[in-house]
């Protein structure tokens, strides 16, 4: 087997490799936003909200107000770009990976060392690389779209809670 086989044979592992990795990391963020948004109560970060502006000045409750907001805002969208950019890129990693599996199919085809059964596993071995890809993008996209919207929800909702609240002091 010439060399370009074996490195390209080995890249499309080591894709495979890398594809595990980033599924682990996915769903490791898809439990923690899920826990997190599941734990959250509007309310209570109101209250926080609220407390927090009774000890400000009638000038300053206004910028108070923005600076808890946007640091809420901040912690519910924290990891969700991570979520867009796994499901987005990760079939391309898998169809990457599935090239080079097909390339090393064909390789050994064309070396004439190799049977029906060693490329037809050779194949099904880089098809494999692009359902992972998928097997990690799917849940990502549809986690990042559920996460997005819940989070603009309690961000509009907060919004409106926070203009009615400061729209009352005035």
């Amino acid at each position: 087997m010439p060399i370009w086989m074996i490195i390209v044979e080995w890249l499309a592992r080591l894709i495979l490799l890398i594809l595990f990795g980033l599924s682990i990391w996915s769903f490791a963020i898809i439990i923690e936003r899920r826990r997190f948004l599941k734990s959250f109560d509007l309310d209570k970060e109101f209250l926080d909200i609220e407390n927090q502006a009774s000890k400000l000045s009638k000038e300053n409750i206004h910028m108070g107000l923005n600076r808890h907001f946007y640091s809420l805002q901040k912690r519910l969208q924290v990891r969700l770009a991570i979520l867009g950019t796994l499901g987005s890129t990760t079939p391309f990693i898998g169809l990457l990976g599935t090239i080079l599996g097909i390339i090393v199919a064909f390789g050994e085809l064309s070396a004439g060392n190799a049977g029906s059964n060693a490329v037809m596993f050779a194949l099904a071995e880089a098809l494999i690389l692009t359902a992972v890809g998928l097997f990690v993008a799917i849940p990502a996209v549809i986690a990042f779209n559920i996460f997005s919207k819940r989070s603009k929800l309690i961000i509009n909702d907060l919004q409106t809670r926070l203009d009615e609240y400061i729209a009352l002091e005035k």
